[in-house]
């Protein structure tokens, strides 16, 4: 008995102390294990931030260093993160001495809206339309215009409806660079893969459109890869190439976005980043769109210069920057869409009637190509012809009775002649169908008298169906005359100033109306009045206001509906030779924000309260921002790291601590 207990005594002295250490290593062990699995979650919070660092970039903004941005919670074994981040700093794309004109007109008279961001530049006169070629260059530099040269472009030529992603992927239209020969309309969620894209039509993106163009900080519907490996019958070789969307408008390519009341419209521009080792997209670096400049000379390209108003001179685009060759060499064509007056359109909806030995020719105006119609030529088939200096109806006689023929009708202005319409129905005249008269006899004219000379003015003669060609004003005595040509221009009330007549003499004058067949007999005789020298000189006559010709827009952001709707280019938009428009009176989110060189700028914004408001024209992008990112959980245990983080996700840890 007295054995066992002994052994118990001695027993207890040992085992209870060797319980007790395990015990206390085992608790040790506990609270070793739960701040390790802090410690694993917190650092999770920076991996899981900047798993998305595309997001990350645009979630902590840059609100600033004291202001925190709660990011999405975790959970990690039953351990709850939180992440904040603090915005830090940021790094722009180009430094505040190397900033080039952001605004740049190529037109004389076409004005910047001062409500747009930029510095500005614009020729000053028509005798200087040429001078903004002497500080262009085909790199961004400080204080010089960016005239970017072209990036070489697939020739794949691709269908205007896209590729679908398939079942499984969200609903997309995939798009793939290469060359775009017919019209593009959009009007759901798109993707624009990374690369360069040539257009020789309009892209148009209608009320619902969702569009992307190229891989970076916004998302689209797709991505390039899924893009490439997973679109319906996507293309085997599809062109992708760098980061980011190039548009390049040839032709009659254009873009606009139109929203309704139901439906808004989205347009995103990724930033385009190249490779600069890439000699064949090198040069598509930073430009969201382009335009292939100049215009056809035959065969080949030339610059395109128009002295006339609103005098422009863009020189011939080029491709490539280590041995640029012409763009025409390159297959693209020169944009039409340019300020450059062309000739008219063709006449349109030809008619003729008959009448004995005649016909009576009218037609509906063409457009004027920017240039006023200075007159039409009626061509028949048999070779009979007249003209007009304006007017849209013109009466042909001598014709031979039973003779059909028909009509066609070619228009001019200063830059040359349109092409022939469609010719009209025959007609045939006949001796027994009515005989084309001269005009009715005018009515009195009116007189007002200045010193040596008079205005005549008078109201124009009823009349059959041969068309007034002009009148003739005679003095008397003294038979001067003057003489009025009918055109489109011409308005009531008919009027001439009659030059050249006597001091104190008495004058009347009497108005004859002329058609093809003759003239009317002369109107009865004005009321005498008498010039003189107290009189006064004659009234000018008010200044013909030429405005500068509108071509289509090349770029058109047309949001007159209050739906959302979001417009967002980040690269520089290189259209010198085209129209730039926008109208945005319901305030909608449209950002140019790379610079913009164009010929004409049309801008209407509701934004636009005063100076530096609207996000349009050159403003210095943020490419990069550095963060701070905090991650906490219960206990003690915190993740601070530094990151920097690029616009187009690319990102870099500068230093991370983990206490």
């Amino acid at each position: 008995m007295l054995l066992v207990l002994v052994f118990t005594i001695i027993s207890s002295l040992i085992v209870i102390p060797l319980l007790t250490y395990q015990r206390s290593v085992l608790r040790a062990n506990r609270v070793l294990s739960s701040k390790t699995a802090r410690v694993e979650a917190v650092k999770a919070g920076l991996r899981v931030a900047l798993a998305d660092p595309a997001a990350l970039y645009r979630s902590c903004g840059d609100a600033g260093p004291t202001v925190a941005v709660t990011l999405s919670s975790l959970t990690m074994t039953s351990l709850p993160v939180t992440t904040k981040c603090y915005f830090l700093d940021y790094a722009t794309a180009t430094g505040s001495d190397e900033l080039r004109y952001g605004l740049v007109a190529t037109q004389v008279g076409s004005s910047i809206p001062t409500a747009l961001t930029g510095t500005r530049y614009s020729p000053t006169s028509s005798t200087s339309a040429t001078e903004w070629r002497t500080a262009i260059t085909s790199d961004s530099q400080t204080n010089k215009i960016w005239l970017p040269n072209l990036p070489a472009h697939a020739l794949d030529r691709r269908s205007p409806a896209g590729y679908q992603m398939p079942t499984g992927f969200p609903t997309c239209t995939v798009y793939f660079p290469g060359t775009y020969k017919d019209a593009v309309t959009i009007s759901g969620p798109a993707y624009f893969t990374s690369g360069v894209y040539y257009f020789e039509n309009s892209v148009t993106l209608s009320a619902g459109a969702t569009v992307v163009v190229g891989l970076g900080s916004v998302e689209g519907c797709s991505t390039d890869q899924d893009a490439a490996f997973y679109a319906t019958d996507a293309p085997l070789t599809h062109n992708i190439s760098g980061l980011g969307g190039t548009w390049v408008f040839g032709g009659a390519g254009r873009v606009l976005v139109q929203n309704s009341a139901a439906q808004g419209a989205s347009l995103v521009f990724n930033s385009r980043y190249v490779n600069p080792s890439d000699a064949d997209s090198d040069t598509s670096s930073g430009i969201s769109i382009a335009t292939v400049n100049g215009e056809l000379s035959g065969s080949s390209g030339d610059d395109l210069v128009w002295t006339g108003t609103g005098a422009v001179s863009v020189p011939l685009s080029v491709v490539g920057a280590v041995d640029p060759t012409a763009a025409t060499a390159s297959d693209y064509l020169p944009s039409t869409l340019s300020v450059k007056p062309s000739v008219p359109g063709k006449p349109t909806g030809v008619t003729a009637t008959a009448y004995n030995a005649a016909a009576v020719v009218s037609w509906t105006a063409p457009s004027t190509g920017g240039s006023a119609i200075t007159g039409y030529t009626v061509t028949g088939t048999n070779g009979s012809t007249c003209t007009t200096t304006g007017a849209t109806s013109c009466a042909v006689t001598g014709l031979a009775n039973g003779t059909a023929v028909s009509f066609s009708v070619v228009a001019t202005n200063l830059v040359g002649n349109s092409a022939a319409s469609t010719a009209s129905s025959s007609v045939t005249p006949q001796a027994t169908a009515t005989t084309l008269a001269v005009p009715s006899q005018p009515t009195a004219p009116t007189a007002v008298a200045y010193s040596g000379s008079a205005r005549i003015s008078w109201t124009a003669p009823s009349n059959g169906p041969a068309p007034i060609r002009s009148y003739r004003i005679t003095s008397s005595p003294g038979g001067i005359t003057c003489n009025l040509t009918v055109s489109t221009a011409t308005t009531p009330p008919l009027q001439c100033d009659m030059l050249g007549l006597t001091n104190g003499t008495a004058y009347t004058f009497t108005v004859i109306a002329i058609n093809a067949v003759g003239e009317s007999t002369a109107s009865t005789a004005s009321a005498s009045v008498t010039p003189s020298a107290g009189a006064g000189s004659l009234p000018s006559s008010p200044p013909s206001t030429t405005s500068l010709y509108q071509p289509t827009a090349v770029i058109d952001i047309d949001l007159t509906a209050s739906s959302t709707s979001t417009i967002f280019i980040p690269g520089y938009v290189s259209i010198p030779q085209g129209r730039f428009r926008v109208n945005n009176p319901t305030s909608r989110d449209v950002q140019f924000v790379g610079g913009i060189l164009a010929a004409q700028f049309d801008v209407t914004d509701g934004r636009a309260t005063g100076p530096q408001t609207v996000p349009i024209g050159f403003v210095e992008a943020v490419v990069q921002r550095i963060f701070r990112v905090e991650s906490t959980t219960a206990g003690r245990e915190k993740s601070i790291a530094v990151v920097q983080v690029n616009q187009n996700g690319a990102y870099a840890v500068n230093s991370w601590e983990v206490q």
